[in-house]
């Protein structure tokens, strides 16, 4: 996970584009998106549910959640500046994931897989916005939403056709949406929506490479983004299309885990980490492997926490399900958290002139 160097270019100059230079930003950021098709591959050869799902977490889904500590809970000044942003999320999410566990499961994981698909597309945005920025190239007016709308829309015609013929499935539980949702218009309209969106990224991608102004990394990032998106809800069915879901959370998470590295490696070179703990684990000219095993052995330790409380099974759920629920619980509670803490970053970080003492995803300026 080491950049050579830190980027010192101000936006616009030559090669300044790229956040770590090409071959950085190839591997962690836009290149890592090889690991999907391999995940997919183990999807179809028949790998069983339960490992392919434990395996992602426990490798890269878990790690990537608990990055996100490293910059908020982490850090000193953080909590400082945003004390009832945290307290709020620390307490409200917790409470509503283990009362919807409990008394309506279902609803749960619906929420949680919009949530998720939202959380991906937005970290994409953030990143196209980031190159956007350091490129500083002139864009025609309203082009930044024709990115947003194409990027934001990706992942649902073919999803919200499943989810109208009630096919949509995390396991053995249906993925559920409003009934006045649940007719033919729905997957008509969004599909329609998205085919203009999709040409008009297009016209729009070949009249800035005719003006000599093409984003390249902008556009490479947002068409792999969009086109994973689009495909990844064709390739399995049944109990097995949360697995083919697994394949983008492989890539979103170690595409997340090099992100934060890099922002936090910044902000240790400028000063704005307190923790020495926490400066410990970045910088450049250190490898990535204190700051991953951090989050690796965080998330293992949650994964331990969550055996023993289905073990002493405190709501008397029982053995057939108590498992999966506290599984369920503990994840969800931790990786909500880290969605709503990444919903305020990424936006705070991409709207207005945030900086990055208060808002660490706003490092690159």
């Amino acid at each position: 996970m080491e950049a050579t160097t830190l980027p010192t270019r101000a936006a616009g100059e030559t090669g300044a584009l790229w956040l770590g230079g090409l071959r950085w930003d190839a591997t962690w950021l836009i290149g890592s998106a090889a690991i999907v098709p391999l995940v997919l591959l183990f999807v179809w050869a028949g790998v069983p549910n339960d490992l392919l799902n434990l395996g992602v977490t426990t490798i890269v889904g878990g790690p990537h959640l608990f990055a996100t500590y490293s910059a908020t809970y982490m850090d000193p000044r953080f909590r400082r500046s945003h004390r009832p942003m945290l307290f709020l999320v620390s307490i409200l999410v917790p409470v509503g994931v283990v009362w919807m566990t409990l008394y309506d499961f279902q609803a749960l994981m619906s929420f949680f897989i919009f949530a998720a698909s939202l959380h991906v597309l937005q970290q994409n945005a953030y990143l196209a916005d980031v190159y956007r920025r350091r490129g500083a190239l002139p864009e025609r007016k309203g082009a930044r939403w024709v990115d947003y709308a194409f990027l934001g829309l990706s992942f649902y015609p073919i999803a919200s056709y499943k989810l109208v013929n009630g096919v949509f499935r995390l396991g053995d539980i249906e993925i559920l949406i409003p009934p006045f949702f649940r007719t033919e218009a729905t997957y008509w309209v969004v599909g329609i929506v998205f085919a203009i969106l999709a040409a008009a990224w297009v016209t729009k991608t070949i009249d800035e490479r005719r003006r000599g102004v093409l984003n390249v990394p902008k556009t490479v990032l947002i068409g792999v983004t969009a086109s994973i998106a689009f495909t990844v809800p064709l390739a399995a069915g049944g109990e097995r299309l949360e697995l083919a879901f697994q394949s983008v959370n492989a890539w979103h998470s170690i595409q997340y885990l090099g992100l934060v590295w890099f922002i936090q490696s910044l902000r240790k070179q400028r000063g704005q980490i307190e923790s020495p703990f926490v400066r410990s684990l970045f910088g450049a000219g250190r490898g990535g492997g204190r700051y991953y095993g951090f989050c690796f052995v965080a998330s293992v330790t949650l994964l331990a926490a969550m055996v023993v409380l289905s073990r002493v099974d405190p709501f008397g759920l029982g053995a057939a399900v108590a498992f999966n629920r506290y599984y369920y619980m503990g994840v969800l509670s931790c990786l909500l958290i880290h969605y709503a803490l990444d919903a305020w970053l990424f936006m705070a970080a991409s709207f207005g002139a945030a900086k990055a003492e208060g808002v660490p995803y706003a490092a690159f300026g």
